[in-house]
């Protein structure tokens, strides 16, 4: 029996008006529903680990349910499927690729993969789909496609599966459709020199998948709680390094320096978390800056600046005459950024003050001095304005 590697697939489905045609029996999106249904069933039957997430779009991508490989669930989930809208295909694209990035921090992450399934007539552009393609290029996801309906001079689901290298199949009834639904189904046969093993380890790509710790305030969202906490009237727990509550490195309380993973909300001292990482031996992981939480493994980006700072103090020497600073412009500017101009790494990069993701909708401004990234509502909290990362004090126009 042929091995096989295991894959995260994304269900990326068109449920738009045009999915309604009936040049396929009954309908397209009914036809398409029964070939996914297929290879659904025909992967299970091979490769019991591979999991499934959907996904659908019309006037907006909707998750429809996370990987699972719990068959009824997904079937489930593929009959709730209705047809309205229009097609935001590039919202869809990603939004399959940041369940794939939460997937992938995870230890003995499977292969990734979207499956789109579309007539190709995307008609909302707020986010080009090519952009979300070079995007899975960047990541290793390759992203297959079933093609239905007339085909168009651009063939833009072509176009995105040559790119990342997935597969493309035009369908041009449901017996072809079927049978692209086979071939996917048998695809994920191991080969010798494959190199599907170090889909992870390159030093820039687990920087760039790598979670960002959360702070204190990120867990606490009752505002008494929180009072109480700033007071020293509650606990935040303790570091589970070091089992404390001051930071051993900078002696400031677990408020200033505390962070939790944000998959089992285990609490670190960030210092003492980038001191652990660095006494593993894996390499790769030191080069990105990243770590997996000792307590489930999830894999975690270590502040830039503390690590810079760590490494500094190890290195230091006795300094004869200390060099002098550059200086830092008295005052600078914000720039307006539009979501859809982001590049891949701040398209899923957090903003400094709250550390969330920036998302399509959001008005977003960029330090002009050091280019960092703030939601508005969150530059506006900044101590005299002054940007996080390099202490430049801000203004807008």
């Amino acid at each position: 029996m042929a091995e096989r590697h295991p894959e995260n697939i994304v269900i990326c489905i068109d449920t738009s008006r045009s999915m309604y045609r009936a040049d396929y029996k009954p309908n397209r999106l009914k036809s398409s529903v029964e070939a996914i249904k297929k290879l659904i069933s025909e992967r299970f039957s091979e490769d019991s680990n591979t999991a499934f997430a959907v996904v659908n779009f019309s006037d907006k991508p909707k998750k429809l349910l996370d990987f699972t490989n719990n068959q009824s669930k997904i079937l489930e989930a593929l009959d709730s499927l209705e047809v309205s809208g229009k097609s935001a295909m590039g919202e869809a694209l990603g939004l399959s690729i940041k369940l794939i990035i939460s997937e992938l921090r995870k230890i003995q992450a499977k292969i990734p993969r979207i499956l789109v399934i579309s007539d190709g007539n995307f008609t909302t552009m707020s986010i080009d789909p090519l952009k979300m393609a070079r995007l899975a290029q960047g990541l290793n996801v390759k992203i297959d496609s079933f093609r239905l309906g007339e085909l168009s001079p651009l063939n833009t689901l072509k176009r995105m599966s040559d790119l990342t290298g997935g597969n493309y199949y035009y369908n041009n009834d449901d017996q072809s459709l079927l049978q692209a639904a086979h071939d996917l189904a048998i695809s994920n046969i191991k080969t010798y020199g494959d190199g599907a093993s170090s889909i992870i380890e390159n030093p820039a790509f687990l920087r760039k998948i790598a979670a960002d710790l959360l702070r204190v305030h990120d867990l606490t969202k009752d505002q008494e709680q929180r009072l109480l906490q700033i007071r020293g009237l509650a606990d935040y727990k303790k570091c589970s390094i070091c089992f404390s509550d001051e930071n051993p490195y900078t002696k400031s309380s677990f408020y200033v320096s505390g962070r939790y993973c944000p998959n089992c909300q285990t609490p670190y001292h960030v210092h003492c978390l980038s001191s652990w990482a660095n006494s593993q031996k894996d390499k790769k992981m030191k080069q990105a800056g990243a770590v997996r939480c000792p307590h489930c493994f999830y894999l975690l980006k270590i502040p830039t600046e503390v690590s810079q700072a760590q490494k500094l103090t190890s290195l230091a020497k006795p300094i004869i005459k200390a060099e002098k600073e550059p200086e830092l412009p008295e005052l600078s500017h914000v720039d307006q950024v539009k979501f859809s101009d982001l590049d891949s790494d701040a398209m899923f990069g957090s903003c400094p003050v709250c550390n969330f993701i920036f998302e399509e909708g959001q008005n977003i401004l960029r330090c002009g001095n050091c280019e960092t990234l703030y939601h508005e509502h969150c530059f506006k909290e900044l101590t005299n304005s002054r940007c996080k990362k390099c202490g430049v004090k801000l203004h807008q126009y």
